[in-house]
């Protein structure tokens, strides 16, 4: 997913000149064009959790707490020494096709279009450039 991750600043950021420590490069939210953003962060008990009926490999897991998070005018301090991997790591071509299991997937997108996005707009409302899908 191209603009899953397509992050603000991005160019800034990689073209920053490295210092010592960490600093705020950009504060940034998950409008557009950058909707579909799946910034991972740490966050406290105050932020909206992880939807745990989701997984990775039904794909769009990310999308529904992004939601909630723009939903709740949320902020990302993007750092300008911070680089982050998640577990299962950079995907190639050969691992990303390799872990597509159709089933999963077309389930997960029927959980979130059914029943997860239909609770999210009753408890959190909706806001102009908030978008789930």
């Amino acid at each position: 997913c191209p603009q899953c991750h397509k992050i603000p600043h991005s160019k800034e950021w990689l073209e920053a000149k490295i210092k010592p420590g960490l600093n705020v490069l950009h504060v940034g939210k998950r409008i557009k064009p950058f909707q579909h953003w799946e910034p991972i962060y740490i966050g406290t008990h105050q932020e909206p959790l992880y939807d745990e009926r989701l997984s990775w490999e039904g794909r769009s897991d990310k999308m529904a707490q992004g939601f909630k998070l723009c939903l709740s005018n949320y902020q990302f301090h993007i750092l300008d020494n911070a680089f982050l991997i998640h577990r299962p790591g950079i995907k190639t071509k050969k691992t990303l096709h390799s872990a597509i299991d159709k089933k999963k997937i077309e389930a997960q997108n029927v959980l979130l279009k059914k029943t997860i996005f239909p609770e999210i707009k009753k408890l959190y409302g909706a806001r102009k450039g908030c978008e789930m899908f």
